[in-house]
Order: structure tokens, then sequence, then C-alpha cells
């Protein structure tokens, strides 16, 4: 069921008077956002809807389970999973009973502050819907948001956004276990990162990846906050590799639209906002060129936002994922870093890194040839990881193998035999493009011991630094 709200037209015109621009010759930018967002905010179900996704939507923020006399009465608040400026994340979970410990179904649930523009701005749905229907796989799957109107004064009103639930955590969880048990994350992985990043810029961009041209219809997007913790594990995904966790990019909070045709002047009204997190900015966002006098000088304008900006906030994920892993695992403080990137990260890794943070907006690839780029790399070390893991002897550990599951990280740190034979894989340098060992350095493979029991993790902290699908 979908109910239009009112825009706070007013909002939207003091808005653009404070810049100095005349809301009666921008008219066009009000009307362009007001088609796409101001019809697209969901009402409440109805009360006696046995959907358990809808109970959740109805649920108020201090219920921790949905109303008993439902379908779905087992739906309960689990923990808090992450919680950022402007939205706090929940883990809910469906049992099959109120005796039951294990749960059905785990569901991400976001209660995300509105804009203070846009009234009933659901864009975060809306935009993931969008490109999941046009066949993007690498970006959070989001089943349902509702427009909930603050119920008491001072309350903020918020769009409830229900998600899936990324179980083994964001890239942030697994760069802070390889860094503090001085471990390589292996080259593999990071160029399924980079291919899972490239592939939703490429979408966010054109609508597909299978030209260069923009669909017809498409209207690009912009993310804007592109960072290691937006950036969630799911289960792998095997049509596109079964050893790794699915790479899905979250959080479009900050997500906006631009019309194909003629977004000059929407380019450089959305640029006089700052969006991002301070060092994974591009200089352009960092540094922002503001319009003067209502003026979007085309010159000005190529400075501004748009998708070269997420790809440089990209390929700095990338080198920030690369840097903490080469600091995490080098011996000596003293060590230079350079070296130690030659030793343990290919050639074309490193310079496709580079290259997306030229400082030159017109010298960075575009999100096409990244996503060329990416798919070749992505590919190629899939063939050397199927490779090591044929050669690794039954139970060895292999160099590409990431440590990604709570079970995997458990067993690292309580088998001391595993522990040894893994960090003798992973922490061997690079020969010819591929890490092998030396002769005489192969590990005794291990006595064939059942993994330890996953033990049920304690609830994060809400105030510490966590993860926001």
């Amino acid at each position: 069921m979908v109910s239009p709200l009112p825009f706070e037209e007013s909002m939207f015109h003091r808005s653009l008077t404070g810049l100095n621009v005349n809301p009666a010759e921008n008219e066009e930018i009000y009307r362009y956002y007001e088609s796409r967002y101001g019809k697209d905010a969901k009402a409440p179900p109805p009360s006696n809807s046995q959907d358990g996704i809808h109970q959740i939507l109805l649920a108020d923020a201090s219920d921790e389970q949905t109303d008993p006399d439902s379908v779905d009465p087992w739906m309960r608040k689990k923990e808090p999973i992450g919680e950022g400026a402007y939205a706090a994340v929940w883990l809910w979970e469906k049992y099959r009973s109120p005796y039951s410990n294990d749960a059905l179904l785990q569901l991400a649930v976001k209660d995300a502050k509105l804009d203070r523009f846009w009234r009933d701005h659901p864009s975060e749905g809306i935009l993931l819907r969008k490109l999941h229907d046009h066949g993007c796989n690498t970006v959070i799957t989001v089943y349902d948001w509702m427009f909930k109107e603050a119920t008491q004064l001072g309350e903020p009103s918020i769009i409830r956004i229900i998600e899936e639930f990324a179980e083994h955590g964001d890239l942030l969880d697994i760069s802070n276990f390889y860094a503090e048990n001085k471990l390589i994350i292996p080259e593999a992985f990071l160029w399924h990162i980079f291919y899972s990043g490239a592939n939703t810029l490429c979408y966010c961009q054109h609508g597909t990846t299978k030209s260069p041209e923009t669909i017809d219809g498409w209207d690009p997007i912009t993310h804007m906050d592109i960072k290691p913790e937006n950036f969630l594990m799911t289960k792998p995904d095997d049509s596109l590799n079964e050893h790794y966790p699915a790479i899905k990019m979250g959080d479009f909070g900050f997500a906006y639209t631009l019309p194909a045709v003629g977004c000059d002047k929407f380019r450089g009204w959305k640029s006089t906002w700052t969006y991002g997190t301070r060092g994974f900015q591009a200089p352009e966002v960092q540094h922002l060129i503001r319009p003067k006098e209502g003026s979007f000088d085309p010159v000005q304008v190529a400075a501004l936002h748009g998708s070269h900006s997420d790809v440089y906030s990209l390929g700095r994920t990338m080198l920030d994922l690369r840097s903490r892993s080469i600091a995490g695992a080098r011996v000596d403080k003293h060590d230079n870093e350079d070296q130690h990137v030659k030793d343990y990260y290919s050639e074309p890794l490193n310079d496709l890194i580079m290259w997306c943070l030229e400082r030159p907006i017109g010298r960075r690839p575009s999100a096409y040839q990244l996503f060329q780029k990416t798919t070749e790399g992505m590919e190629m070390h899939q063939r050397i990881m199927r490779k090591e893991q044929a050669e690794a002897e039954a139970g060895w550990p292999f160099h590409s193998q990431v440590l990604y599951t709570k079970a995997s990280q458990l067993r690292y740190a309580r088998d001391p035999v595993f522990t040894v034979m893994y960090e003798k894989v992973n922490r061997a340098p690079l020969k010819d493009g591929v890490k092998t060992l030396d002769p005489g350095e192969q590990p005794t493979p291990p006595v064939q011991t059942p993994e330890p029991q996953t033990p049920t993790p304690p609830p994060r902290n809400p105030n510490q630094r966590g993860r926001v699908p």
C-alpha cells in the first residue's frame, strides 16, 4: 500500500534561497526529486497484517517482540548490530515458538533519521530495490520499508528499512581480525572485494555492466559514503565464488540520483552538501567547491560529486584494506612498506588502486573501465586460488583461504597446529605473481579434528564503531 506524503516545499525553497538560488528558476530540481521520492513512502500496513515483516514495521522502538496476537508472533529484537550518526540497526530473529533457541530467520532492521530536506525521503530502500530489479547482486537486499511519524515531541521521524542480515559482519571486522593477528589479507580476496564494489558502481552509473552506455530511462546513482564498514559479508554466492562470502555494498542513506540528461544544475545543487566519511572522501568532496550566486559553472560542476567521487572512495577503501594488512603483518615497524607491498601484492592490483586515487578527476577510470579491470583480476585469481586448493593436501590451508566465519577464526585461535600452518602459507611472499612456500618449508599436515562449535557472540556495544547496512 502506497500513500504519498506531503513535501516540505517551503523548506526546499528556503534551502535554495540560502544558497542564493532562485527557486522559481530551479523549479525543475524540485519537481525532479518530488517525482522520484515524494510518492514512494510506504503507509503503515493494515493492523491485521499476517506478515512478520509488517509486524516489525509496526513495532515501536521499545518493543522486544512483535504483537503476540499476530500469526507471526515470535519475531524478537535480538541485539544492536550497528549505530551511526543518522541510523541505528538491530538484529531481529524469527523463532518457531517462544521456547525455541534456533532462529528460523534473521533480519537487519534499520531506523534512519529523515533528511531535514525531504520529509518522506525513503531513497535508500527505493535505490536498493531499483538496483536489484536491474540485476545487481552486489548490494544488500531490501525487503520493505515504512515512514514512521514521530510520536513524541523532540523525537525525529524515521524511515524503518528491513534488509537481509549480513551474518559474517563487514570488511572492517575482517580487516581488524587480520591486522590484529599479523596476517595478510589474500590478494584473491582483495580482487573479490574490488570486483564487487566496481560491479555496484557500474550498475549505479549505467544500470548495467554490459556496456559503457547508460540504459534508457536510467538515472545515475551516487553513493557518497563508500568505506570498509559499508561493505557487508553474506553467505557465499556459489555462482561467483563458493570459497568467499558475497560482498555487498550497503548504507545508501546518503545516495541520490541525477537525471541522465542535463544534470549539471542538479549536480551543482547536490554538491553544495558534504557527504561521506573523512579519510574516504574524494578531494573534490573534501575540498568542496561551492557554487556562487546560483551560477553552476560547467567547469566547476565537472569537479563536483558524481561517479568519479565513488570511484575514488572505492580505491581509498582498497588502499585501506591493503595498508592495514601490510602494517599488521610487518614484524619490524622500520621495514620498508613499499617493499612489503611488492612482496605480498601484485603490480596490477597496486596500479589499479592508485589509478582510482588520481587527484584529477579526468585521469581516474570510469565505473565501466573499473568493472572490466576488476573482472579480469578477480577471474585470474580465482584460477590461482582453485589451483592452490587442488595442490593442498586434505586438511591443509592454502594461501588464498580467508578466515571469515566465526568457526574458522575460533579454530585459528584454539588449534595450534592449524595456526602454524595457516600463518606459513598466508605470509609466504609472491613468486611470479603467486604466493608459494619455499622447498622445505611445507608444514606438517594436521591431525583431523572436528572444528569447535561457534559460541554465541556477545551483544555489540551500540556506541562502538559498528556496521550500518
